[in-house]
C-alpha cells in the first residue's frame, strides 16, 4: 500500500456524542451509543476532547440556560433542569466516527 493511501485511511472524524433524554426528562447515560445525538464533528480526538473539557469547565451562564430553556419550550418540549443540563454535558463522550457502537442496527 502506498504511503498516501495509508495516511488517508488513518484520518478518522470524531463526534461529540450527547446522551439522550428519557421519558422522565432525565439524562439516560445507559442508552446505547447509537441513540446518542451526534453533536459537533471534529477532525481529531484531541480537538473533540478539548472542546468537551471546555464545555464542562465553562458551563452555561444563567442567561444562556434561560435562552436554551425558552427555545426548548418554543419547540413544544420540556426543558432540562440546570442540573440535568450540566449532567448531560459532563456525560457526553468523544467517539470515533467509525466506532461500531454508534451504528444503528
Amino acid at each position: 500500500m502506498k504511503l498516501r493511501h495509508a495516511t488517508a485511511l488513518a484520518i478518522v472524524a470524531w463526534y461529540l456524542l450527547i446522551p439522550p433524554i428519557g421519558a422522565d426528562n432525565k439524562v439516560n447515560v445507559h442508552a446505547p451509543l447509537s441513540t446518542w445525538r451526534k453533536g459537533v464533528k471534529f477532525d481529531s480526538e484531541k480537538k473533540c476532547g478539548d472542546s468537551l473539557k471546555d464545555a464542562i469547565q465553562n458551563p452555561m451562564t444563567p442567561d444562556e440556560y434561560q435562552a436554551a430553556a425558552e427555545a426548548t419550550r418554543k419547540a413544544k418540549m420540556h426543558p432540562l433542569s440546570k442540573s440535568e443540563m450540566t449532567k448531560r454535558t459532563a456525560e457526553s463522550q468523544c467517539v470515533a466516527a467509525d466506532d461500531p457502537r454508534i451504528k444503528g442496527k
